[in-house]
């Protein structure tokens, strides 16, 4: 029997870590402060001489007993709108006004795990896609007591160039 060889990234891009942060705080967040779900995302050189046009589709995902409780979409031009293009080794994050948006608004425990995929095209049509997903989840605490409070609900794409200070060791 040959089994199937678990794949979480094509030939030119792979996700090398996972993170969520409030300030110097990893991992544990009280209810409504704001936090941040971010991932290191490392492209081959090559990557950005492959496409003559490119859109990128990041999915900040969160589960709870390995079912989907929130995803968070964003996408746009890879070299315009991805932030930390055209770097190699960049990281992105969604910062969102309260933890309890990646919660589905129920405190507790829950897994991040974040994927991307790009929809590349040169002149003579479109190109295979490139894709990573995470390969292991990323879990956090969502506790209902919080001790800063009054957190607004927003979200927006950040991210850039590298590996932000204060980011474990991948």
């Amino acid at each position: 029997m040959i089994m199937a060889d678990r794949s979480f990234h094509s030939p030119l891009c792979r996700i090398s870590w996972t993170d969520v942060v409030h300030g110097t705080q990893h991992s544990s967040f009280g209810w409504d402060e704001e936090v941040e779900l971010r991932f290191g995302l490392d492209l081959e050189q090559s990557f950005w001489s492959s496409f003559e046009t490119s859109q990128f589709f990041a999915q900040f995902c969160v589960y709870r007993f390995g079912e989907l409780v929130t995803r968070f979409d964003r996408s746009g031009d890879t070299r315009q709108e991805l932030p930390g293009a055209p770097a190699t080794r960049l990281w992105l994050g969604l910062a969102l006004g309260r933890a309890e948006q990646a919660s589905g608004t129920r405190a507790g425990l829950v897994q991040f795990r974040p994927q991307i995929f790009f929809l590349r095209h040169n002149n003579s049509g479109n190109l295979n896609p490139e894709f990573a997903v995470a390969p292991h989840d990323h879990s956090l605490m969502v506790n209902q007591f919080s001790p800063s409070g009054g957190g607004f609900t927003s979200e927006s794409l950040v991210g850039g160039v590298g590996i932000p200070a204060g980011t474990p060791t991948p």
